[in-house]
């Protein structure tokens, strides 16, 4: 009995141990356990809420440009390259850093235009209800159409178009230049060239010069303006007749030869390629087009940039030799160039298949999305992204100072209240082969008013011309007041 009893105390005592010895496992299994849960705990406190689960911060920018329609072909274009631009900024620059140091991300909203006022309005406001800080667009019509609801909402437009960022006040922002400032240049360079040609017929009498364009289109009616032809007259430039052509032409040779009979040794002529192009192929058909400094009867033409040469020998049916020797007022560097910024926008264009058709369409555009995304980059400086608004970004685009283009340009660029392109130089180039070769700059003359009367009262000014356009004019203050001149 006593051996059983000693037995089963053993027993006993061996499976307390057993169980005593699993207990302290446990303790120990359970303590690393919660302390592997604490140290979790800690970790998700200490992580910024930003980057738990949170929406990555955007900015968004509406891009209203055709898709169909006249404008077509560099309304595309131009949508190209601000996606192209949006995948550049947030993969290669990283987006922007706001003033509470969150990484944000620019957003490209976009839709069809179709050159219709209708459709680009209801895009503006979709855009604007999507949070829009700013938009950008190609086309004088569709910028009329925005114009007045930009400045009413204070939403920046950065705009292609040289016909309506002015008078201010104003909500636009250009990157190429106003149109009277290119009808300008076109006027100096035909003196110029007429001084300095030793033909004896040039020292008899002064130039003569037809505009060529669409009647009723803004762009156009802004490049011959009063001030326009005032200004010719006071050049010695002799302006023989304004003939209107549609925006899509078929046949221009009556207008050509309208100008021909008045005597015309240069015809300028734009808006857009369909114009420019039907002007220089009936030119050529007619057997006119030539250097009227070198050979009597001959008529040189000039067309308003963007015209880009590939693009333009396609229409002649691949003749490189009709195109050889045109004008063009108003380029930006050529595309081709070995600049900063041109060769990044080929490497996009190389990426996505486009580098056979890449042209000044993509130029522009770039640099229309470069200045925009300053303005929202100096704007966040003040103003985080949650909170931003249009108002900030217009607000920010008067202090963008001394900007390098990247050789859009060949000057800085700054922006005041006053003034919204920064073009300082005005370029003309003639195409050779299948690009545009510089003939030189001339001084960038903006001639159209800069201000409404309301705002020239409001602002302490004594007429609606800037002072220099003034100049220019051989005008005073006093003499104009607050009413346009007439020619």
């Amino acid at each position: 009995m006593v051996a059983v009893f000693e037995s089963d105390m053993i027993n006993y005592k061996e499976k307390i141990s057993r169980r005593c010895t699993m207990f302290k496992k446990e303790q120990r299994k359970a303590g690393i356990m919660g302390g592997i849960a604490i140290m979790l705990l800690c970790i998700v406190i200490c992580v910024p809420v930003a980057h738990v689960g949170a929406k990555e911060l955007v900015v968004k920018v509406g891009v209203l440009m055709d898709q169909t329609g006249p404008l077509a072909s560099p309304g595309r274009k131009g949508l190209s390259t601000w996606l192209w631009y949006q995948e550049y900024f947030n993969s290669e620059v990283g987006g922007w850093k706001d003033v509470k140091g969150n990484r944000v991300k620019l957003k490209v909203l976009y839709g069809d235009t179709g050159f219709q006022p209708a459709r680009t309005i209801a895009l503006y406001k979709k855009f604007k209800a999507q949070g829009a800080v700013a938009m950008a667009n190609i086309g004088s019509v569709e910028l009329a159409a925005i114009r007045a609801m930009c400045l009413s909402d204070q939403i920046p437009v950065f705009t292609n178009s040289g016909s309506l960022i002015y008078p201010l006040p104003s909500p636009a922002f250009g990157h190429w230049p106003d149109y009277s400032a290119c009808s300008a240049g076109v006027i100096d360079y035909i003196a110029d060239k007429w001084a300095k040609s030793q033909a004896p017929w040039t020292k008899k009498r002064r130039p003569r010069l037809a505009f060529i364009g669409p009647e009723g289109y803004p762009s156009w009616a802004a490049s011959i303006t009063p001030e326009v032809m005032r200004y010719a007259k006071l050049k010695g430039v002799d302006v023989v007749g304004c003939f209107f052509i549609p925006l899509r032409p078929i046949d221009t040779k009556p207008q050509i030869l309208a100008a021909k009979t008045k005597g015309a040794d240069f015809i300028y002529t734009g808006i857009v390629i369909s114009q420019a192009g039907a002007v220089i192929r009936d030119l050529i058909k007619l057997g006119f087009k030539g250097d009227p400094t070198k050979e009597q009867g001959r008529i040189e033409p000039i067309t308003m940039f963007p015209v880009p040469p590939k693009q333009l020998i396609t229409m002649l049916e691949g003749r490189k030799d009709l195109v050889q020797g045109v004008v063009i007022v108003g380029a930006h560097g050529d595309p081709w160039s070995d600049a900063p910024a041109m060769r990044l926008i080929r490497k996009y264009a190389r990426k996505h298949g486009k580098l056979e058709v890449y042209d000044d369409n993509y130029v522009h555009e770039w640099w229309a999305a470069t200045r925009c995304c300053k303005a929202i980059e100096l704007a966040l400086r003040e103003v985080p992204a949650n909170k931003l608004k249009g108002s900030d970004v217009m607000r920010a685009a008067f202090r963008i100072k001394d900007l390098d283009s990247g050789g859009v340009l060949p000057d800085p660029v700054t922006f005041t209240e006053e003034e919204r392109i920064g073009i300082k130089r005005l370029r003309i180039d003639k195409i050779q082969g299948e690009r545009r070769k510089l003939v030189g700059y001339f001084p960038y003359k903006m001639l159209a008013p800069m201000y409404t009367k309301e705002y020239a009262k409001a602002h302490g000014k004594k007429s609606i011309y800037s002072e220099q356009s003034l100049q220019w004019l051989s005008l005073s203050a006093d003499e104009v007041g607050y009413e346009r001149i007439k020619e």
